[in-house]
């Protein structure tokens, strides 16, 4: 068996490392664990205490200061093999830590993730206002924001993005180089009290009340557009031609828009070459909280450690499988247990579908940089359906975030999975799509000379579905091409 080491998230940092603080963060977990796997295996490792909400630390800083903690403090862990279970912005330390410090293959062997916030939280934007520093002033005394961690948590953060996409290569695989196996576990509910707060994330469908279930599931999809190669010889008077052709609405265009932009590399999620990470939901688990909380609730213990006890015994890659079905199994008998017992309430004085909480959201992110790698920060994002369809995609869309730490990134939050009170059940509505065009539609407002190639790409619902999947985020990068016209640069002979 080996040791386990516990690993926090973002502002659970205490003053003190004594035994009661660590149970005020931890809950009974830690005890649990030591009465079933016995008192020298479980370690607590508070990385984050203070250094977490200062302004000036960043995510490598506290990666690094991870690393100086387990060489000083716990040796012995990385001459072995030790398993960590990590809860929220715990994620992004200890995978940055796995890519920042690590030895390949790693002395970690098991990661698990309980509502791991590995592509972000809608908290991240709401933590970086002023009220929330006053709260904090309040209720923690005196800590700051710290909006460098923060950064790293607003939904669509490159830093999130490039940490995530740097295990997808066949050479940095966790699995294959590193030999860790990791586990997602994260619930779809959130606590009564958290409804009539006025913030979107406490109460978002699909989400725990911080992590939404497709940001903490590490099954995700990653696609790259690039022009063709057609596209990189096209003149300014072509581009320019495209620009006018795509300002038109798609009912009034003559023709339809050629499609200068290809997809040029994708990781799917469901591929063969990458084994898929077992990922549960528990039945009415939140992300925090004595009761529903994935790694302080009461009423959860039971499920939540039936994962534990699956993933701390893997072993084998077939193992590793089987533990993928039993998470599948756990939620899919989640999801029943929701149809059986939950049902329309009202919860202080407003009118709640709990069922519709576990409604499949897929998170959508754009991130667009020009041929040179540089952002582009004035875009449009359109989604398309057939006028003749019998449904249409627009009816997907919940919310659309801007990054505000970096331009040209935009992410787009999807109801794939509807609850249906008539039929009693949840209706696929990305099964209804038969065919979507997307339009991408750059510009420089600050010169007319600049244009860029608009992005049309048509997409049939069947391929759309393999890129856009309910409880996973789909990351596209796309490499648009910026023209500058012959006003900007002219050669002429000289004047003899």
């Amino acid at each position: 068996m080996n040791p386990i080491l516990l690993i926090h998230g973002y502002s659970a940092e205490s003053r003190r490392s004594d035994a009661r603080s660590i149970t005020a963060i931890y809950g009974r977990l830690p005890a649990e664990l030591r009465r079933r796997y016995g008192k020298s295996q479980v370690r607590t490792l508070n990385v984050a205490r203070y250094l977490s909400l200062v302004d000036g630390i960043k995510l490598d800083d506290l990666s690094r200061a991870m690393d100086q903690a387990l060489r000083a403090e716990m040796p012995d862990l990385l001459a072995g093999r030790f398993d960590v279970i990590i809860h929220s912005t715990g994620a992004l330390v200890v995978r940055n830590w796995l890519r920042r410090h690590s030895p390949r293959p790693s002395p970690v062997q098991r990661l698990i993730y309980l509502a791991g916030a590995n592509f972000g939280s809608g908290w991240a934007h709401v933590g970086r206002s002023q009220l929330a520093k006053w709260g904090r002033l309040v209720f923690q005394g005196g800590t700051e924001r710290g909006v460098q961690v923060l950064d790293a948590l607003e939904l669509g953060a490159s830093e999130a993005i490039d940490l995530n996409r740097f295990f997808l290569s066949p050479e940095r695989s966790l699995p294959r180089r590193y030999r860790v196996r990791e586990f997602c576990v994260i619930g779809s509910q959130v606590k009564d009290s958290w409804l009539p707060v006025p913030v979107r994330y406490a109460h978002e469908d699909g989400s725990d009340g911080v992590v939404r279930v497709a940001a903490g599931n590490l099954n995700w999809n990653y696609a790259a557009i690039v022009p063709t190669a057609r596209a990189r010889k096209l003149s300014w008077t072509d581009v320019r031609a495209s620009c006018e052709a795509m300002a038109l609405e798609p009912e009034a265009r003559p023709v339809e828009p050629a499609q200068h932009y290809r997809v040029a590399e994708q990781h799917l999620a469901d591929d063969e070459s990458r084994p898929p990470i077992p990922f549960a939901i528990p039945y009415e688990c939140a992300h925090s909280g004595k009761d529903m909380g994935v790694v302080t609730g009461k009423a959860v213990r039971a499920q939540v450690m039936d994962l534990l006890d699956t993933a701390v015994h893997v072993e084998t890659a077939a193992q590793y499988r089987r533990a993928a079905e039993h998470f599948a199994a756990l939620t899919q008998a989640s999801y029943q247990r929701v149809l059986d017992t939950l049902g329309p309430r009202r919860v202080a004085g407003l009118f709640n579908e709990p069922r519709a909480q576990y409604d499949a959201h897929a998170q959508l992110i754009f991130r667009l940089r020009d041929q040179y790698g540089a952002a582009v920060p004035h875009c449009d994002i359109y989604f398309h359906s057939p006028t003749d369809c019998r449904f249409c995609v627009n009816e997907l869309f919940e919310h659309t975030h801007k990054n505000r730490q970096t331009d040209g990134i935009l992410v787009f939050y999807l109801r794939t999975d509807k609850f249906s009170v008539q039929a009693e059940d949840w209706v696929d509505q990305l099964a209804q799509l038969e065919r979507v065009q997307l339009e991408i539609s750059p510009t420089e407002p600050r010169n007319e000379e600049i244009l860029y190639l608009p992005v049309c790409l048509t997409l049939s619902g069947r391929r759309l579905r393999r890129f856009i999947q309910g409880h996973r985020t789909t990351v596209i990068d796309v490499s648009v091409l910026r023209l500058p016209s012959p006003e900007v640069f002219k050669v002429r002979p000289a004047a003899v």
